[in-house]
């Protein structure tokens, strides 16, 4: 459980302010401010920059406490010397030199400044676009038919802007096309038949643009032939993607991917029967096996990972020898048991088989084996780890030292997103903020603020102790005095009465201290509390109560 601070009162305690020997409880303004420039503040002074500012009303004693941001306008000069007579600037599209400004207005209230941009604009009165045609024959331009190659040029001039295009013409009387064919057999090309390799031209004429076209023609013709192939094979023969196991005459039509052309393919064959003796032999392991064997011919090694039936042949494949040696194999895999165990957590993780705690989802998935079994399989277990962040309550904000009869009023700084719900005595509430009407005892109220996630849910609990007081009696009737206040650990305590019962709560309303019969002086030892904003409730043996607040600095 983590517990929750409440921010005004270590806002109270870290403040160079003389609370020491000031009994009373002083109200507290605090602001956050943000401004364009400079802000003028209630003590008469005016601020220019980020700060933070004190200022007590001397009238009501009121402390006032201002957070202040300072923006300041921004701006932006730009000077631009233009190549051609227009400009596009910030959407705006300019045709005269001169100065411009445009202005971001910032949101009214929110604080920052106007943006202002300036620009210095210089513009050329003239402009060229140039482009470069390769053609053949002639080429229409702005209306023209040109027929020569060279640099032409057109200029207009609109609202004082000279504008000048420029052509590169370059014109070819003839144009080569190159193209290069395998064929198988003849070729037919431009109404002629092809019938021999070789490089063949044909001149298409325009008489109307004055340009001609050379088609280039590279002929490979291709003759393909195939002889009777003799081969011999023990057992079977794979030839040209197809397996034969018997002796005979064969043949394929073979075709070329690339040029297309069939060809005719015999062979004559002559296939020898091996000779098959067979072994039978047993293996058992441990997920998988390896089962070597090896004989005259050579060695061949297999890894087995299932139970069962196999067989592996040794083949020597030589004309002269043709056998095949069969081992079958009886094969019994006894498998190491997997499992796994799927955790939602909120944060961390602690997984008692392997004594680790996890912040973070590691990469690969942690495992666990457990010891093995008479065959050395080991059982393995596997964490699919989902971790997500619990909420913080970081305070819980409020008034809980009440007179009796008092509305109490409570409310958290808390991760957003997250739901609340309130615990005190028999009732709860899910509101943002808790009201408790007429408060008449000390009441404890814990606080459970939750994130949702898709299956589960991550929690973080924070409490305190709403404390009332009837008849409390202040400096006027009894004189206790506290020293040193703000104090690093030793709290002397001084009082006309003795003193039958001290009790000190922190700033969630926890008890973290109980002494009695302290008499009328006394030290105590408070080095064992941390750094924060304390209340001591005296007990005199008169009867009176006296509540006074002090502060650790450590």
């Amino acid at each position: 459980m983590k517990k929750a601070l409440l921010s005004l009162l270590l806002a109270v305690a870290v403040m160079p302010l003389a609370l020491a020997q000031d009994n009373t409880q002083r109200t507290i303004i605090t602001s956050n401010s943000t401004v364009c420039g400079s802000l003028a503040w209630i003590d008469g002074q005016t601020y220019t920059n980020d700060t933070v500012v004190y200022y007590i009303n001397p009238t009501d004693d009121t402390l006032f406490v201002l957070n202040l941001t300072v923006n300041h306008p921004f701006v932006s000069n730009q000077t631009v010397i233009g190549t051609r007579c227009t400009y596009n600037w910030r959407g705006e599209t300019y045709t005269q030199a001169g100065m411009y400004s445009d202005t971001v207005v910032a949101a009214v209230g929110s604080g920052l400044c106007d943006s202002i941009f300036n620009l210095s604009l210089t513009l050329s009165n003239t402009e060229t676009d140039a482009e470069t045609v390769h053609t053949c024959g002639q080429y229409v331009w702005k209306g023209d038919t040109l027929l020569q190659s060279g640099v032409y040029g057109d200029t207009t001039v609109t609202d004082n802007c000279t504008h000048i295009d420029v052509l590169n013409l370059n014109l070819v009387s003839t144009i080569n096309v190159n193209e290069v064919v395998s064929n198988c057999g003849d070729y037919h090309w431009y109404d002629t038949l092809l019938t021999t390799s070789g490089v063949y031209t044909h001149l298409v004429e325009n008489a109307e643009i004055n340009c001609d076209t050379l088609h280039q023609l590279t002929l490979s013709i291709i003759v393909d032939s195939a002889a009777m192939v003799y081969d011999s094979a023990c057992a079977s023969k794979t030839w040209r993607g197809h397996e034969y196991t018997e002796s005979g005459v064969y043949s394929i039509l073979d075709t070329n991917s690339t040029t297309h052309c069939v060809t005719y393919r015999p062979i004559t064959l002559n296939i020898k029967t091996p000779r098959t003796p067979v072994c039978d032999t047993a293996v058992e392991g441990c997920n998988n096996v390896l089962f070597t064997i090896s004989s005259l011919v050579g060695s061949t090694t297999k890894r087995f990972s299932e139970s069962g039936y196999f067989d592996t042949m040794l083949t020597d494949r030589r004309w002269a020898r043709c056998y095949d040696s069969t081992i079958a194999i009886h094969i019994t895999i006894h498998k190491s048991g997997y499992d796994s165990t799927y955790v939602n957590a909120c944060d961390s993780f602690h997984w008692d088989l392997n004594n680790r705690t996890y912040y973070n989802v590691p990469e690969k998935a942690p495992s666990y084996a457990f010891s093995t079994d008479t065959f050395g399989c080991d059982s393995m277990m596997v964490l699919m780890l989902t971790l997500k962040k619990a909420p913080v309550i970081t305070s819980i904000n409020g008034e809980w030292n009440l007179k009796a009869g008092e509305t109490a009023v409570l409310y958290p700084t808390c991760t957003p997103g997250a739901s609340y719900k309130w615990t005190y005595g028999n009732q709860t509430s899910t509101a943002d903020t808790l009201r408790i009407p007429n408060v008449q005892g000390n009441i404890d109220v814990s606080l459970q603020a939750t994130l949702n996630y898709n299956s589960y849910s991550c929690h973080d609990t924070s409490w305190i102790t709403i404390v009332t007081f009837v008849g409390i009696n202040g400096a006027e009737s009894a004189n206790v005095t506290l020293y040193p206040n703000p104090t690093v650990g030793q709290l002397n305590i001084e009082s006309a009465e003795n003193i039958s019962r001290v009790t000190i709560y922190n700033a969630l309303g926890q008890q973290v201290v109980a002494n009695t019969n302290l008499g009328n002086k006394t030290v105590m030892d408070l080095t064992n509390l941390t750094k924060g904003a304390y209340t001591m409730h005296l007990s005199l043996q008169n009867g009176e109560t006296v509540i006074r607040k002090f502060i650790i600095t450590k």
